[in-house]
């Protein structure tokens, strides 16, 4: 089961070189280009945020999901949830450190 997600198209404009080798690493991951390019953009979000991405949240929670019976707006709510949790642990840990020094 995975959360359903509001869809926005977006046109990137590449040079040959870049898309022959992002094209290239799709087919290597098989996967679509798009699907390389939406996994690449929310990787550096993540990366620049230090959170995780709802996405994938989703997906390893859906399991657990399935077998409670959870609506995709139920399961969304959780992983909002857990995503929060992990925010205000990392931020307590930042916090901490930087008193301790």
């Amino acid at each position: 089961m995975k959360a359903s997600y509001e869809i926005r198209r977006i046109t990137l404009r590449v040079p040959s070189v870049l898309h022959e080798e992002l094209a290239r690493a799709a087919s290597e991951r098989d996967l679509s280009l798009n699907q390389l390019a939406v996994d690449a953009l929310e990787t550096y979000l993540v990366q620049d945020k230090g959170r995780f991405p709802l996405r994938k949240l989703s997906d390893l929670f859906a399991p657990a999901a399935q077998a409670k019976s959870l609506t995709e707006e139920e399961l969304l709510r959780h992983v909002k949830e857990a995503r929060l949790r992990i925010w205000q642990e990392r931020y307590h840990q930042s916090v901490e450190a930087a008193q301790s020094s």
